[in-house]
C-alpha cells in the first residue's frame, strides 16, 4: 500500500510511518565533561507538555569509533523507561546530540513527511489513548518499560494537516499559559513568604 492510498486509511500503526531505534548506547551513567563535544538529552531534560530543556544537556565524550545516529530536527523522543511513558519533540537541535537508551528514537519516513507533522504525531503519543495502550502493555513492576514491539504497534490516527496544525496549535498555546499560570502562583507564594516572615519576625 502506497502512501498516497495510506493517506486514505484513518488508523495507522506507528511502526508504517516512522523508523524506531533505541537511543545511543550508553553504559551506566553519562559523565560530564566541560569540554565535551557531544550534548545528551536524558530524561530529565524533557517534559510531558513535549518540550526538551535545550539549557540542561550534559556534554560528554564518546568512547565508540562509530558515527553515532545523531538526532534530527523532526525526532521524537519517547521515554520507555521509567514512571511514566511520554514524547518530546527534537527542535532547533544542538549540533553532535544523540539520547540516552532510555528514549526510543522515532523517526517519520521519508514517504510519510507530507503527511503527518511530527509535532502533531509527538503530541497524539502523549494523550489518553495512546498513554492507556502504553499503561496496558508496560511490563516490570516497579520500573516500569515498553518494549520497541509495542510503540511499533501503537494505533496512531493520521488527521488532514489543516487539523494537525490547529490541534498542535492549542497544545503549544496550552502550554504557554500554563507556564504563565505557575510562574504567578510561584510569586504569589514568594510574596506571601515575605509577608509572613516580616510579620512574624516584628512580633514582640
Amino acid at each position: 500500500m502506497n502512501a498516497k492510498m495510506r493517506q486514505a486509511t484513518e488508523e495507522l500503526r506507528l511502526s508504517d510511518i516512522a523508523d524506531i531505534r533505541l537511543g545511543h548506547p550508553f553504559r551506566g551513567t553519562v559523565k560530564q565533561y566541560d569540554k565535551g563535544d557531544v550534548h545528551v538529552v536524558q530524561v530529565r531534560n524533557t517534559e510531558p507538555t513535549g518540550e526538551i530543556n535545550k539549557t540542561t544537556l550534559v556534554q560528554t565524550q564518546l568512547s565508540t569509533k562509530k558515527q553515532p545516529d545523531w538526532l534530527k530536527n523532526g525526532d521524537v523522543l519517547f521515554v520507555a523507561k521509567g514512571a511514566k511513558h511520554y514524547s518530546a519533540l527534537v527542535q532547533q537541535v544542538l549540533e553532535r546530540t544523540v539520547c540516552s537508551p532510555h528514549f526510543f528514537v522515532v523517526r517519520i519516513k521519508a514517504e510519510f513527511k507530507d503527511m503527518i507533522l511530527p509535532d502533531f504525531l509527538c503530541w497524539q503519543l502523549n494523550q489518553q489513548p495512546a498513554q492507556r495502550y502504553f499503561k496496558a502493555t508496560a511490563e516490570g513492576s516497579m520500573y516500569l518499560s515498553i518494549r520497541r514491539q509495542v510503540l511499533e504497534n501503537v494505533p496512531i490516527k493520521v488527521l488532514t494537516y489543516e487539523k494537525q496544525k490547529e490541534l498542535t496549535a492549542m497544545h503549544r498555546c496550552a502550554v504557554k499559559e500554563q507556564k504563565v499560570l505557575h510562574k504567578l502562583i510561584e510569586n504569589r507564594q514568594q510574596q506571601l513568604e515575605a509577608i509572613a516572615m516580616h510579620a512574624l519576625e516584628s512580633v514582640d
